[in-house]
């Protein structure tokens, strides 16, 4: 069933396109966004609305792509059947939203997820027992603090993959099922999780020691990045028939990549990357200091 996070992440490709770090982008001679014009004036003075670092963002699209994913992603809708595929709908296709895991997966769901949700849980519980305390023992004349902390569970590309796979399959099912418009299928993908890294394998059979002198140096990419993973660029190139688009969505940013055009990127891929985990501690504080209420009731009357 459709829920939150499906419109949360929608929503956040859009803050991507349409806004320039969160502030609205409008038209500089009509003072316009584009949410206030009508269709065809988003398509004549479609340039103007977008943000211009997007590019970077899309991986072999041509320039009417480009255009054409800008106005789904400004005209799509929430599928009215809440129960059904696919999440959004418009004119000519859809767009299907689901998450994957770099963390052991079962039917209960990803490991993280249960790990975290634990753990903000158990959280939540203790710092509402730590207020009740501290309400009724106030400290006056030092800060009080409790802190709690919990490390990433077990991540690695592998359970990745399967994830992505069986993900992938699960919603291609669906697909072969539905009955509606399918001419552009739109496949969003969320890697939620802050847990792999990657560098460009560019020192596989280099002599230890040996110079390059000024030519480039290993690409390195903190939070993972689907546009970088030959085998799933290559898993999602066999499924081009069906889906035209994939939005893939990760930690701090987005991609939109066009399946058909998947062996041209390859070819600017010469070296494998290798992912790898990383050590990552969630961290969650609490501080407190009390005022007397003296002081509390003088500042009031002074506010006042």
């Amino acid at each position: 069933m459709r829920g939150e996070k499906e419109q949360e992440c929608l929503d956040l490709v859009r803050k991507f396109i349409f806004t320039n770090d969160g502030r609205p982008i409008y038209h500089p001679f009509t003072g316009k966004m584009y949410l206030e014009v009508s269709d065809e004036e988003f398509i004549k003075e479609q340039i103007w609305f977008i943000n211009s670092k997007c590019d970077k963002n899309y991986f072999g699209l041509l320039e009417e792509d480009r255009k054409e994913i800008e106005q789904i992603l400004r005209n799509v809708q929430p599928n009215q059947n809440l129960n059904d595929f696919p999440d959004f709908i418009f004119e000519r296709g859809f767009i299907e939203h689901f998450q994957v895991s770099s963390s052991k997966t079962t039917r209960k769901g990803a490991e993280h997820t249960k790990v975290m949700r634990c753990f903000t849980d158990k959280v939540n519980k203790e710092i509402e027992e730590i207020k009740r305390e501290w309400n009724e023992i106030p400290s006056f004349d030092e800060v009080r603090s409790n802190h709690w902390a919990i490390q990433n569970p077990e991540h690695n590309h592998g359970y990745l993959v399967k994830s992505f796979e069986r993900n992938w399959g699960n919603h291609l099912e669906s697909l072969r099922k539905y009955t509606g418009n399918a001419e552009v299928g739109i496949f969003m993908i969320e890697y939620p999780e802050f847990a792999l890294s990657m560098c460009e394998n560019v020192y596989n059979d280099w002599i230890d020691g040996m110079s390059q002198g000024d030519m480039r140096e290993q690409e390195k990419i903190r939070c993972y990045r689907l546009s970088r993973d030959k085998q799933l660029l290559d898993f999602m190139y066999q499924n081009k028939k069906y889906i035209k688009y994939v939005i893939f969505v990760y930690c701090d940013g987005f991609e939109i990549i066009r399946l058909e055009n998947i062996p041209y990127l390859l070819k600017l891929l010469p070296w494998d990357y290798i992912i790898y985990p990383l050590m990552v501690n969630s961290i969650s504080s609490l501080y407190n200091i009390s005022i007397p209420e003296n002081i509390e009731k003088k500042e009031k009357i002074e506010n006042e």
